[in-house]
């Protein structure tokens, strides 16, 4: 028998695919963002737990001067994102994702 995490993992899996040509480019986000920036040093690090393809969050980061480590359980998200922008780390699928 499965978990229920381990259901939610195999989703984002099998449809990285569809999720990254579904999500838009367009920053939904950027009020958020912007008022997450202003409280910034100049030049942050910024992880991104639950990365996905890296768009177009991760990438209006960079472009706000930020240095971007992204993380996400599914090896193919990770891979568009690596492939798009700078994304450095992933947890490898099936491995304890944090233990507090």
């Amino acid at each position: 028998m499965t978990s229920d995490s381990e259901n939610v993992i195999d989703i984002y899996r099998r449809h990285a695919g569809a999720w990254t040509r579904r999500r838009e480019r367009k920053l939904r986000e950027r009020v958020w963002i912007d008022r997450f920036l202003a409280h910034l040093p100049e030049a942050p690090s910024v992880l991104d737990i639950g990365c996905g393809s890296g768009e177009p969050i991760d990438s209006y980061l960079l472009e706000n001067g930020c240095t971007v480590t992204g993380v996400d359980v599914s090896p193919e998200l990770i891979r568009t994102a690596s492939e798009r922008i700078r994304i450095v780390v992933t947890i490898p699928y099936g491995s304890p994702v944090l233990a507090i």
